[in-house]
């Protein structure tokens, strides 16, 4: 449970992580998409005494609702072949903790005195636990179910606690070596003051989680899972889509409008009512979409994007309270990964859809893009994308589409691009003045956007839904 503050580690964690405030702090070297799993899942064999799941442990309260203990999916396929491995002496795992949220170390380090702190994690910095890359263990002997002797009991604060430890029985220091041994095999490495705790290899590659346990998906996929899509007889269903009429709004530089014609209307010579119309209009304006060759030389045009793209579970990242002190913010990584630290990982193939709350503003030229002086692009102010998060987004994470409610997902004041070019590159689609984004929740959603079919088109109007568990 101790936080790693020895020699010079402590400067270079301090040096990389930026400070926690009021949520977990975020580590610039966290490149994976974390996938937790549950231990048990994997090998219901492996035993758990998770004591913070109790009121038996160092704060003296209840700190999870429930004892259950998850890691990163490697790390828990690694502990699993631990565990498979000692069967061979009779011997098997008991988990005292493993995945720890974020406020769970803040707690721990709230009720801790001042002068005790040097044996929990500072959240400032977090924790590999609340990576989900440490497990705390120990051994039991799969004849009797009785754990094994070892120098110390479970988050012992004395030097019987250290692997160093040369005193205790015979007995108890060879178990506590075969457990090292066993752990070291499979990419685990020993805390150097606790016997019990051992840190994953690939530790620092995980973003420090604040997800509950409840929000934790089971261990039933090599990639982050999508929430189940809604039954359709019961869906409801959010449209997200502009209506399309002489106040659609299009880029500056378009040289006309959305153009309707009323071909017929009324009573036809047969006696019966009859209407139909004519419609002219530019493909990137309104509720529309951008098909990857708008940016992207030989990658798919509007009719050549596969049909199951077209739908998939959709992610919304609120920051409307950033854009209330910047017209111009763009989307960082870091939002990005406060976002997963809340709500989890983004899984492949799913829809981000930016909420800047930009839509209140349609159809008002003036406010939707910063400026309505007929043809001039240069002097626009609106929110979206920043190139890095679109970046990590389309490279990372895999996601099928990239929207906003804003006109573009590169920011009004950019000139080349960037958001675009990047996108398009990975025949990720973007989708652009979506409409009532507050409606959705974060996750849980599942989008279906469906563009004109237009052979070798750009782009094209787009009707998108959202559907929603009753």
């Amino acid at each position: 449970m101790r936080g790693w503050i020895h020699g010079g580690l402590i400067v270079v964690v301090m040096t990389t992580l930026a400070g926690a405030g009021e949520g977990p702090p975020i580590d610039d070297r966290a490149t994976r998409a974390p996938v937790l799993v549950e231990i048990v899942a994997l090998d219901p064999t492996i035993r758990l005494d998770v004591r913070y799941a109790t009121a038996e442990n160092v704060a003296g309260r209840k700190l999870y609702p429930a004892a259950r203990a998850f890691l990163q999916r490697p790390a828990a396929e690694a502990l699993v072949r631990v565990h498979r491995a000692l069967e061979a002496e009779g011997l098997g795992l008991i988990v005292f903790d493993a995945y720890r949220p974020w406020r769970v170390t803040k707690t721990l380090w709230d009720v801790t005195p001042p002068d005790r702190r040097e044996f929990v994690a500072d959240p400032a910095r977090g924790s590999r636990h609340n990576r989900g890359c440490a497990v705390d263990v120990t051994i039991f002997d799969r004849a009797t179910g009785k754990p094994v002797a070892m120098p110390s009991e479970f988050d012992d604060f004395s030097d019987r606690a250290r692997p160093t430890y040369t005193g205790g029985t015979p007995e108890a220091l060879a178990n506590r070596e075969r457990l090292r041994a066993a752990m070291e095999r499979e990419g685990f490495f020993v805390h150097p003051s606790e016997w019990w705790h051992f840190d994953y290899k690939d530790w620092a590659e995980y973003p420090i989680l604040d997800v509950a346990f409840d929000a934790v998906g089971t261990a039933k996929g090599a990639a982050p899972a999508a929430p189940a899509a809604p039954d359709l007889a019961s869906a409801r269903v959010v449209d997200l889509t502009h209506p399309f009429d002489s106040e659609t709004l299009y880029w500056p530089s378009a040289k006309t409008g959305f153009v309707f014609d009323r071909l017929s209307w009324g009573r036809s010579p047969g006696g019966f009512f009859y209407s139909a119309n004519a419609f002219c209009a530019p493909e990137h304006g309104g509720t529309h979409l951008d098909a990857p060759i708008h940016f992207a030389e030989g990658r798919w045009t509007a009719d050549a994007i596969p049909v199951d793209r077209l739908l998939g579970p959709g992610v919304v990242i609120d920051v409307t309270a950033k854009v209330d002190d910047d017209r111009d913010y763009r989307l960082t990584v870091d939002d990005v990964r406060r976002f997963e630290q809340a709500h989890g990982a983004i899984p492949a193939g799913a829809y981000v859809l930016l909420r800047t709350g930009w839509d209140v503003y349609w159809p008002n030229r003036g406010f939707v893009f910063g400026d309505d002086t007929p043809g001039r692009t240069t002097d626009l102010h609106f929110p979206s994308y920043g190139k890095e998060a679109a970046a990590f987004l389309v490279g990372d994470r895999r996601v099928a589409a990239l929207g906003v409610d804003t006109p573009s997902i590169d920011h009004g004041p950019s000139q080349d691009f960037p958001v675009h070019r990047v996108v398009a590159a990975a025949n990720v689609m973007g989708l652009e003045n979506v409409d009532h984004l507050e409606a959705l929740p974060a996750t849980g959603a599942w989008i279906v956007a469906l563009p004109m079919k237009i052979a070798g088109g750009s782009g094209g109007p787009l009707r998108i839904v959202a559907l929603l568990a009753p």
